[in-house]
């Protein structure tokens, strides 16, 4: 094989990986409904330790409080309930990335691809 071949070998294994990774950002974005601007869940794992094996803390947001979980294979115990402060309800009322004038943060995307798309009409018609 020639220098040239093994360039073009490593540069496509390079953009295969990297499409590879996008895909990945763009899945769990899309498992969490972040990428669509759906609404958030209602319950949510903030932290999780593994403690043993088989065995883990989770710290879980339900509602209007944390609740920390001791996890095992046989069952699940609420070890501790934490309220959440008034700034905490607040900032969770709100989804993070909106806009604080509750417009749609894909909206200035939006109008940038249409804007795109009739200077390539525009174009393909002159």
């Amino acid at each position: 094989m020639q220098a040239t071949d093994w360039l073009s070998f490593a540069f496509s294994f390079a953009i295969v990986i990297a499409l590879l990774g996008a895909l990945l950002y763009v899945m769990k974005r899309l498992q969490s409904g972040r990428l669509l601007g759906l609404p958030q869940r209602r319950i949510r794992v903030l932290e999780m330790v593994s403690v043993a094996p088989r065995q883990k803390l989770m710290l879980v947001r339900v509602k209007d409080q944390d609740l920390l979980l001791g996890v095992t294979v046989q069952q699940i115990s609420t070890l501790a309930n934490f309220p959440l402060t008034e700034e905490e309800v607040v900032a969770e009322s709100v989804p993070r990335g909106t806009p604080a004038d509750g417009t749609n943060s894909l909206t200035p995307l939006a109008k940038r691809f249409s804007e795109m798309l009739k200077s390539a009409q525009n174009k393909d018609q002159a």
